[in-house]
């Protein structure tokens, strides 16, 4: 039986299904969802304190406190405070912080197998992350300020279950299935961060390989350590086991946390994320290690993929070249494959054309001023490049290739100022109409200029 239309224009857009998404870097590295898939009925409190890598070296306080008849955040939390992250993004970003998702789209967003067990833990971890209350001194990160500050937060403000057919209503017990539509209310705090940029991309072809909440959640702390923010990217990571283990909310002596740590290990070697897991040292005063492997491309940015399917490519093929290629080389292909259009050059395959401008760039040196005939293409022969003119760029110009984009207006400012700074070319800015999350590309671009301020933000 085909799924019904949803009531809202937010509610019935698909998650697209890409090979990458975004975490807030925060929430991973204060460790505050637990990585354990179960925790004892008793545990509804804990406090941890210890020193962080970053440049700074802060010591990190937090603490967790649940409601009285719950335990503390843990296991596949993780991945459905994942899904609400990239779900805000996919709405746009809105400025109330407030946004509705189907059960299915913030399964499919948190990289989740579809199926009964995934819809029961919805309204469960829902439930967990609305009344846990966190406690964070001096150390959650404000990348405007650049500061780190302390705040009180639930991560999840509210969240209700609303019937599309009269008034938003509460289903109690009611089980959720696909089409059950929820709002999302997210904590001030995280959203504000999450609209500044402050997030990393996650490689969504591992994560969905990744069985257990605990393998998912060690894989992308380990990201983290891998793609530090004020660093460039580590080969390896070594820490001691004790305080690691605490961090995953893994309890017991040295042998049971290695015992518990053995199969994500082997899963995350086995999928080419690391090359070797060694341990340093004996007893309660051992470290871990692990290696990195070389191998891994990084995950493709959307932005890439966007410009390849908006021009024919499919999209398991664009997401195949924008991980090989980079969005530098992709954005020079798509340029040099718009000039050859622009100057009236008829390929046989358009598809085809792109594609071999990515394999054969030195095949298609073009004057970007100096429209080529299809003669000139046809024979290879080369043009020496000219030095590039400046572009002329204008609120009017970026207000006109903006105008048919679904973008919240705080987020078209943001687009401009990128646009008119030189971060944003024109012919990015014109490609994001055909892009299915533009909000999500356009707080990716902002990373380019060490995260420009939303006209929401500068006020906040």
């Amino acid at each position: 039986m085909p799924r019904k239309a949803a009531s809202t224009k937010q509610a019935t857009q698909e998650p697209v299904l890409s090979s990458s998404s975004s975490e807030e870097r925060n929430l991973n590295r204060l460790s505050l969802v637990l990585a354990a898939s179960r925790v004892p009925d008793t545990l509804t409190s804990w406090t941890r304190s210890w020193s962080s890598a970053d440049h700074l070296g802060i010591t990190v306080h937090v603490s967790c406190l649940a409601s009285a008849n719950d335990v503390v955040p843990h296991g596949i939390d993780n991945d459905i405070l994942f899904g609400l992250t990239n779900a805000y993004i996919g709405a746009g970003l809105p400025a109330d912080n407030t946004f509705r998702v189907t059960a299915y789209q913030l399964l499919v967003y948190a990289a989740l197998p579809i199926g009964g067990h995934s819809y029961a833990v919805v309204k469960p971890s829902l439930t967990r992350l609305r009344n846990s209350t966190f406690t964070i001194t001096d150390s959650w990160y404000d990348r405007k300020e650049e500061t780190y500050q302390s705040l009180s937060t639930s991560l999840v403000q509210n969240w209700k279950v609303i019937e599309r057919r009269r008034a938003p209503s509460s289903f109690g017990d009611e089980s959720v299935n696909a089409e059950a539509l929820f709002q999302v209310t997210l904590d001030p705090d995280l959203a504000r961060s999450i609209r500044l940029g402050y997030i990393r991309p996650v490689d969504l072809n591992i994560l969905r390989n990744l069985t257990q909440p605990l393998t998912r959640t060690l894989y992308r702390k380990l990201e983290d350590e891998k793609n530090p923010v004020d660093r460039s990217q580590q080969l390896a990571y070594q820490t001691a086991l004790l305080p690691w283990a605490e961090r995953l909310g893994i309890n017991g002596r040295p042998d049971t946390i290695r015992r518990a740590l053995h199969t994500p290990h082997q899963q995350l070697i086995e999928c080419g994320f690391l090359a070797d897991v060694s341990y340093i040292g004996r007893g309660k005063d051992q470290d871990i290690q692990y290696v990195f492997a070389r191998t891994m491309q990084p995950p493709a940015r959307p932005e890439a993929v966007a410009a390849l399917t908006s021009r024919r490519i499919t999209q398991g093929a664009a997401l195949k070249y924008a991980a090989e290629y980079g969005l530098e080389a992709v954005m020079e292909a798509v340029k040099r494959y718009d000039a050859l259009l622009a100057g009236g050059y008829q390929a046989k395959s358009l598809s085809g054309l792109l594609v071999d401008i990515l394999r054969n760039p030195l095949k298609y040196q073009l004057i970007e001023e100096t429209p080529v005939s299809p003669q000139s293409l046809a024979s290879r022969v080369q043009l020496a490049p000219e030095p590039d003119e400046e572009e002329e760029r204008s609120v009017h110009t970026a207000a006109f290739m903006l105008k048919k984009v679904t973008l919240p207006e705080n987020l078209k400012d943001t687009v401009t100022e990128l646009y008119l700074q030189g971060l944003v070319t024109a012919t990015e800015l014109a490609s994001l109409k055909q892009e299915a999350e533009p909000a999500k590309t356009v707080l990716l671009w902002s990373a380019r200029g060490g995260g420009i301020p939303t006209s929401s933000s500068k006020s906040e």
